[in-house]
């Protein structure tokens, strides 16, 4: 239990300084794709960017089980055509329809236009299993933004990163996006947690080893 105490101790450290990093970012002068391209890519992670592309919204991805304000939803990835190369755009998020064999309707504008936003570097989870098939019919609905995935279903080569749209108020998709699901007050609570437990089973043990040498001395 001290252990458990000291890794959420360790993960409120590196979320802080996530946010650190994120607040370092935002300040930063907006790159365009060329230079992501030309950087270590993980020295790029939340860097503010802008390019001019034009999206295909004939082969578009749903990323699935996505909440807002308690609704259940998707976030849409849109493959968009840039000089440097394609690349995943995430628009935000839509509400999901009442029925999971109805997916929403999507607008997307194809026309060239210049977009801005900030570098993700997706993490793929092991545990989660993708359910797409890789066929002719879209949209597709992924269980998780894994690139390599997207490409065998796009079958085309794609930029090794994603982009996240800046909110816009005009926009019909919500863009509010976290960088940390957990904040670090919360890993500062459940390390305080475990910390009592543990200090609660070693006054438990000292009564318990009490009691049992004064039984043996009787």
């Amino acid at each position: 239990m001290f252990a458990l105490g000291n890794w959420q101790l360790q993960r409120a450290e590196q979320k802080n300084q996530r946010l650190l990093a994120v607040e370092m970012a935002a300040k930063t002068a907006q790159v365009d794709l060329q230079q992501v391209l030309r950087s270590n890519i993980n020295d790029m992670l939340d860097m503010p960017v802008n390019f001019d592309g034009a999206a295909d919204a004939t082969r578009y991805f749903l990323l699935d089980n996505k909440i807002h304000n308690g609704r259940v939803g998707y976030q849409v990835l849109t493959p968009m055509q840039t000089s440097s190369g394609t690349v995943i755009v995430n628009f935000g998020w839509v509400a999901a329809t009442n029925s999971r064999d109805i997916l929403p309707s999507i607008k997307i504008d194809t026309e060239t236009a210049l977009y801005a936003g900030v570098i993700s570097l997706p993490l793929n989870n092991a545990m989660i299993k993708e359910t797409a098939v890789v066929d002719g019919d879209w949209p597709k609905v992924l269980q998780q933004t894994d690139l390599k995935v997207i490409q065998q279903h796009y079958n085309q080569d794609l930029l090794p990163f994603v982009v996240l749209l800046n909110a816009q108020e005009t926009s019909p998709f919500v863009r509010d996006w976290q960088p940390v699901v957990m904040a670090p007050e919360k890993h500062l609570a459940y390390a305080a947690q475990w910390f009592l437990l543990a200090f609660a089973a070693l006054v438990i043990f000292i009564i318990a080893q009490r009691n049992k040498l004064k039984r043996n001395k009787k």
